[in-house]
């Protein structure tokens, strides 16, 4: 199965603007998905969340 990540200018700009370490832990989170703590966000018919730690 294939998915497409969309990163929005505006989460990208919040992203850049964290630490480097930061940046990485989000980074790597994303591109390791569909593994991870993912939920489909309510009201939104394909919209999910990601929770980086």
């Amino acid at each position: 199965m294939n998915y497409k990540i969309t990163i929005r200018p505006k989460a990208l700009k919040f992203i850049e603007k964290q630490d480097k370490i930061q940046r990485l832990r989000i980074y790597k989170a994303i591109y390791s998905l569909p593994n991870g703590d993912i939920k489909k966000l309510a009201g939104c018919k394909n919209h999910y969340r990601l929770r980086v730690r």
